[in-house]
């Protein structure tokens, strides 16, 4: 062979070693994704939870989820802080797997105690954060009667703080222009309690009790759905400093003030359940008397049992009517406290 057939042979590469270099470099390249794809999926990256509103949750499994629920649990965070709670871990859950039934079980227990969290954010007086807490336990339970009940609670608080801030700013505008009382006049007091003659119209703010008969028959079982209230104690709170009054139910003192007088009383309902189970208990509600005489902003403030006889003290209060309260001969809203007792 010569030198230059030699070199041709040397130089040449074999088609078929190509064929087989390819194929193997495929088979590789193959592998090596199918390898980063599936460690992908068993290790997705992390959710930074957002400190100023609610994490998506996107990247996170089913089961860390679930995880981060429970500890969230564990450690009292159920509506609060936003984006790392209990409440919206679970409904995570559900927007991946709407019938996942851990989830809605965990959530449909966690509601009375989220509802009471939100109802002492309410007391807290934190008004933003109260208001984040209530829509998020209505994205579980959105026809949930306790949601309303929060809500009113928030909205009375708010028209208490913008008519304690009206008071102060007219307050701090009074002192400025000189006007204070002089050193001859007695300072305001708060007005004692003053029992009610049967005879006399009631002032709104004071107890109320709701009785019944013993349930011996079914023909009286329409009669004691009824409630009979009966008034037992008087404290007035208009919106004007209250002052000592020589007559509680009508008349005006030397201010100028008059407190408002109930003219129209619409009976509580007991609840059938309530009457049924033999339980008692008492609501205290507070709204505000508006200068045309009607309630507005009916709230419960307290309760005891609570969300039991509550429904059935707002619904009543909320339609009761009255004489406002003036100032000056003039209307004007009147803040007021009233205690309703169910008793059987």
């Amino acid at each position: 062979m010569s030198p230059v057939s030699l070199r041709r042979t040397q130089g040449s590469v074999s088609p078929s070693f190509l064929i087989v270099l390819a194929a193997v470099l495929a088979a590789g390249g193959g592998i090596f994704w199918w390898l980063k794809s599936h460690a992908d999926a068993d290790d997705p990256a992390p959710t930074t939870v957002a400190a100023a509103g609610p994490a998506t949750h996107d990247g996170t499994g089913t089961g860390e989820l679930l995880q981060r629920a429970h500890q969230a649990m564990a450690e009292q965070r159920l509506v609060a802080p936003a984006g790392n709670n209990a409440f919206e871990y679970y409904l995570a859950v559900l927007r991946r797997e709407p019938g996942n039934q851990a989830a809605q079980d965990a959530l449909r227990e966690i509601f009375p105690f989220a509802s009471r969290a939100a109802e002492q954010t309410i007391d807290d007086g934190n008004d933003a954060e109260a208001q984040r807490e209530i829509e998020l336990l209505a994205k579980a339970d959105p026809q949930n009667y306790t949601l309303t009940l929060l809500q009113s609670k928030l909205q009375a608080a708010r028209d208490t703080a913008a008519q304690q801030a009206q008071q102060a700013s007219k307050r701090d505008g009074a002192a400025a222009a000189g006007n204070r009382p002089s050193a001859a006049q007695p300072a305001p007091v708060a007005p004692a309690p003053t029992s009610v003659p049967a005879a006399a119209p009631v002032v709104a703010s004071g107890t109320a009790t709701v009785a019944h008969a013993p349930d011996t028959q079914a023909s009286s079982e329409s009669a004691l759905s009824r409630a009979h209230v009966e008034s037992t104690q008087v404290v007035a709170a208009a919106v004007a400093p209250a002052r000592p009054r020589a007559n509680a139910v009508a008349s005006a003192d030397a201010s100028g003030v008059a407190a408002p007088v109930l003219t129209q009383r619409i009976e509580p309902v007991y609840p059938p359940e309530a009457r049924r189970a033999r339980r008692q208990g008492w609501v205290d509600v507070t709204f505000t008397v508006q200068p045309d005489g009607s309630v507005a902003a009916a709230a419960v403030a307290d309760a005891d049992p609570k969300y039991v006889f509550d429904r059935a003290a707002l619904a009543a209060v909320s339609r009761w009517q009255f004489a406002p309260g003036t100032q000056d001969g003039k209307p004007v809203a009147a803040q007021v406290r009233q205690r309703i007792e169910f008793r059987l």
